[in-house]
């Protein structure tokens, strides 16, 4: 048997894939991937239903959007709580050209565990060329996988808005279910796009195993991620599922208080070289994983204990002139908490480290106008910090 495989050599395996296939980068998918860019963050109301019918857009999606969405499924991978040692059922719904999948192929080829053969992973998605796209790249991803690893790989071409499109993951419980840029896409012309949505996560959930996870991934965008808060808080409030993270409670969300607000991601990461001369080429800096996201879970897991003094940090924090401030969340709501540079000690060193996403505890906040404090007594401890 082959040596397990690292996350490194999975993303070189992928690269040389997706340049046998499409070539090296040019111009043309520099000029595609603005395209894509604009269509994806601006210009939403012009996006297709099947933007991969499109040559030129497929190969700009396929050598910069497709490496990137992988890196995002992997860092949750790391993050939700290990997958059952057994035959695992894994379904991609919006798949495209399969990022989420491939990058649990890669996830199980690094553990290299032998329970995990024989598992199931099927990619649905309707349109033909992106199913066409991840068919092929499996294929070539899969020669490079430890010989004792087996995982059957199926497509499914279903229109997922409409309801007979569900029976086609009836046949027996997920393990994981990921939804990777694709919730916001569907129902985008309903008169209710949330209860559409959360229809049809509810059909999905109801197909997962207990002990299974549900992964939703949206862009970083405000819109997206407030229908994704949206989401949330009708699946929790109807006993459907609970969050697992990056959620420190199952209350309604405080960021959809003020229409200005909402939560994302953005974790380091070292993008390939080929992937840094198309940001050169269009201008870009993509030094870090931007998205919003859910782990959704049945048996209620949570990534960490959970209690009125336990914080995720919500922003990056803000260096002022004698001021650190970050906004943080939990059960309580979404407060502003600062510490002056005069109020550092020992018990409270711990906010030096604090970044975007880190699970923190702050013994006590003193409640100002506006802002609350941490004082110089104040005990502040980092629980979990993001990791790449």
């Amino acid at each position: 048997m082959r040596g397990r495989m690292s996350e490194e050599d999975f993303m070189h395996g992928l690269l040389v894939s997706l340049q046998a296939r499409c070539g090296e980068p040019d111009r043309r998918v520099a000029d595609g991937v603005l395209t894509l860019s604009r269509l994806f963050t601006k210009q939403r109301d012009e996006l297709g239903a099947n933007y991969f019918a499109d040559p030129a857009l497929r190969r700009a999606y396929l050598l910069y959007f497709l490496p990137v969405n992988a890196a995002k499924v992997a860092s949750l991978l790391r993050e939700m709580p290990a997958l059952p040692a057994r035959p695992l059922r894994v379904l991609d719904v919006g798949s495209g050209p399969g990022a989420g999948l491939l990058a649990v192929l890669d996830h199980l080829a690094q553990r290299g565990d032998a329970t995990h053969r024989g598992s199931e992973v099927i990619a649905v998605d309707r349109s033909r060329e992106a199913l066409q796209e991840a068919e092929a790249l499996w294929g070539d991803i899969s020669k490079t996988r430890p010989g004792g690893l087996s995982v059957r790989f199926e497509t499914v071409r279903r229109d997922l808005e409409r309801p007979a499109a569900r029976r086609s993951w009836k046949t027996g419980a997920f393990d994981l279910v990921i939804l990777a840029n694709s919730l916001n896409e569907l129902f985008r012309t309903a008169t209710d796009p949330i209860a559409r949505r959360v229809k049809l996560l509810e059909s999905l959930l109801g197909a997962l195993a207990s002990d299974g996870t549900c992964m939703l991934i949206e862009p970083a965008l405000r819109e997206t991620t407030r229908s994704l808060h949206e989401v949330r808080d009708r699946l929790v409030a109807a006993g459907l599922a609970t969050v697992y993270s990056p959620c420190l409670h199952e209350r309604p969300c405080p960021a959809l208080v003020h229409p200005d607000d909402w939560c994302h991601e953005e974790r380091p990461w070292a993008p390939p070289p080929m992937l840094q001369a198309v940001d050169r080429e269009v201008g870009f800096i993509k030094d870090a994983l931007k998205f919003s996201y859910l782990l959704l879970r049945k048996d209620g897991r949570t990534i960490a204990e959970r209690g009125p003094d336990v914080y995720r940090v919500v922003s990056e924090v803000m260096a002022m002139k004698g001021d650190r401030r970050a906004w943080l969340c939990n059960e309580t709501g979404r407060p502003l908490v600062g510490r002056l540079a005069k109020a550092r000690s020992d018990a409270n060193a711990a906010l030096e480290r604090w970044h975007r996403g880190a699970i923190v505890r702050v013994e006590h906040i003193e409640r100002r106008a506006g802002i609350g404090r941490i004082e110089n007594s104040t005990r502040v401890e980092l629980i979990r910090p993001i990791e790449g």
